[in-house]
């Protein structure tokens, strides 16, 4: 593997992984790291030593820490952003105009945080490893000799509240004071099929009840649908309720605005034939609730799309333009098969009433459907798939890891304890009127897997964005799958020659330590660092040493999960 060179990484002008392969015998490769901060007035370039790259000085300010890169764990409540402290040495007090009571300062919150590995002086062998915002809350700090940034990556930039717009009296004097602050809804997908029987879903909220000629009849009553414009309102299909009653308007008493977010209703006194109750005409009173059928913002051929949504989301509510988001969006978007995993034709919708975190939201969405979305090495917004026919077999896979690999005592297989399960149903198609999913799928198990753990261990899994049955069954069964075989995570610290890996990557494990036996066991990487001593590469694998997939079929005995599981509906 070795190069005769053994001082290669003097001269290389290349960063790939035949260099760092060659570099591995001789445990130097020239790798060093930068950091670009930026502040109120320009930017500062730091290093842990005096260099050049070109025609910039990066000064030795700073020791970098261990940086690390997450897709966060699978099927988590929680968002986990990659994060970064930052010290830069302030002891001679030049960036004291930054600091509070200095001439320049103007807050750190949101300025950006670059981090870049590449080889010596070489400016095209830099690529960024981190880049990441100044947190809103403890991410500056100082004393008398340095001052410290706390970042979190780009995801946080996007984690910002939806949706934005609320019913004021300012926008809509005739509001009601009940109505006051209310969150405008932003919904997608088609929300005219698979509701309450002979019905309607989406709520419309008055907002001018409160003026005179509504509440005498004379004046049409107003009612908003959504923040957004929607591609579709159904007239022949709105309703009121009044107590536990529900009334369909004539359709002949409804006007749409062409947004379709804003719906008139004429009353009675102005000439609407709509009766309610004993055959009265209709009039508006406070408390009555309506419900409406539309089909959401206009995505072109992708209405319907999960994977559309959510990026939809994110440019609509995080910040994000189509740049910021990799190809393979694109990818999921037209994927057809096999059908578990034919994300193109798997239908979802969203409605959101009340304020969310948006990456939160946008993460659960993904999960419906197996995939995970993180800030890839490229600084792209990627997708990262769980579906058992994206994973790559053992002979694709071109990175091994192998004992001289491993930093001492590093290597640590772990059981995967939140996601280790062998019994499921799932709760799905999310309605805002009942604020509840409306259906459950049966029971599914893998009895394989209850007979090995002597019991059953069961799990809700929810999937509100979804509303076809089928679907639902196809991405329950396709988890329980996955849970059922009682996954490890490995944690490791690999040498430097891992420095271009990214997270998603397979690599292959053959290690063998003590009671830990890997034969070639493929792993995806699930976390990913950088640790300056050294260049080492602290990393978190998932083990697929007991999960067979297509082109991997192992032979350990006590297999049972992975794709060829016999997931049983429970009668």
């Amino acid at each position: 593997m070795s190069s005769v060179n053994r001082r290669e990484y003097l001269t290389a002008n290349v960063l790939d992984q035949a260099f760092l392969d060659r570099c591995q015998d001789n445990l130097d490769n020239g790798l060093h790291m930068v950091v670009v901060i930026d502040t109120p007035t320009g930017y500062i370039y730091a290093s842990d030593r005096n260099k050049y790259i070109n025609s910039t000085f990066y000064e030795a300010l700073t020791q970098f820490p261990i940086i690390s890169r997450t897709v966060g764990d699978w099927l988590s409540p929680e968002i986990e952003f990659s994060s970064l402290d930052l010290v830069l040495s302030n002891v001679d007090g030049r960036f004291n105009n930054f600091v509070p009571g200095g001439v320049d300062y103007d807050g750190w919150i949101g300025k950006t945080v670059t981090v870049s590995l590449g080889l010596r002086d070489v400016a095209s062998t830099y690529s960024d490893i981190y880049k990441g915002v100044v947190t809103e809350i403890g991410g500056f700090k100082r004393d008398v000799q340095k001052i410290t940034l706390r970042s979190r990556d780009d995801f946080d930039k996007a984690n910002k509240t939806m949706p934005t717009t609320a019913l004021t009296s300012t926008s809509f004097p005739d509001l009601e004071e009940n109505f006051e602050g209310l969150v405008a809804p932003y919904i997608l997908g088609d929300w005219t099929v698979n509701l309450n029987p002979n019905g309607a879903s989406i709520p419309a909220f008055p907002v001018n009840g409160a003026n005179a000629g509504v509440i005498a009849g004379t004046t049409a009553l107003q009612l908003v649908i959504s923040d957004n414009a929607n591609s579709y309102f159904d007239s022949s299909h709105v309703y009121v309720k009044r107590g536990e009653q529900y009334f369909v308007f004539d359709s002949g008493d409804i006007a749409v605005n062409g947004d379709k977010n804003l719906v008139e209703i004429t009353q009675g006194a102005g000439g609407g034939t709509t009766t309610v109750e004993d055959g009265d005409p209709y009039l508006y009173t406070n408390g009555d609730a309506f419900f409406v059928r539309v089909k959401g913002k206009d995505l072109g051929s992708y209405d319907d799309n999960i994977i559309w949504q959510a990026r939809e989301i994110l440019m609509d509510y995080g910040g994000l333009s189509s740049g910021d988001f990799d190809a393979n969006w694109a990818t999921y978007r037209d994927k057809a098969t096999p059908a578990e995993s034919a994300t193109a034709s798997i239908k979802a919708r969203v409605w959101v009433g009340e304020p969310q975190e948006t990456v939160k939201y946008v993460l659960q969405m993904l999960e419906q459907v197996r995939l995970e979305a993180f800030v890839s090495r490229d600084q792209k917004f990627k997708l990262n798939s769980m579906h058992f026919d994206d994973f790559i077999a053992p002979a694709s896979i071109s990175y091994s890891v192998k004992n001289w690999d491993l930093s001492k005592s590093s290597f640590s297989p772990v059981s995967d304890d939140i996601n280790t399960w062998n019994r499921a149903k799932g709760d799905y198609n999310f309605d805002p009127n009942k604020n509840e999913n409306l259906f459950s799928t049966d029971i599914y198990r893998n009895q394989a897997a209850i007979t090995q753990a002597g019991k059953e261990i069961s799990k809700l899994i929810v999937f509100p964005n979804l509303y076809v049955k089928s679907d639902v069954i196809n991405q329950l069964s396709e988890t329980l799958k996955l849970a059922s075989a009682y996954p490890e995570y490995i944690e490791a610290t690999l040498s430097s020659r891992a420095i271009l890996r990214d997270i998603g990557d397979f690599v292959l494990v053959d290690v063998k330590i003590g009671s830990s036996i890997f034969s070639e066991v493929p792993a995806m990487i699930r976390e990913i660092g950088y640790d300056p001593d050294g260049m080492k590469v602290p990393c978190k694998l998932l083990s697929l040493q007991m999960v067979p997939y297509t082109g991997y079929a192992p032979t350990y005995s006590g297999i049972v999960g992975g794709s060829t599981a016999t997931i049983t509906q429970e009668t």
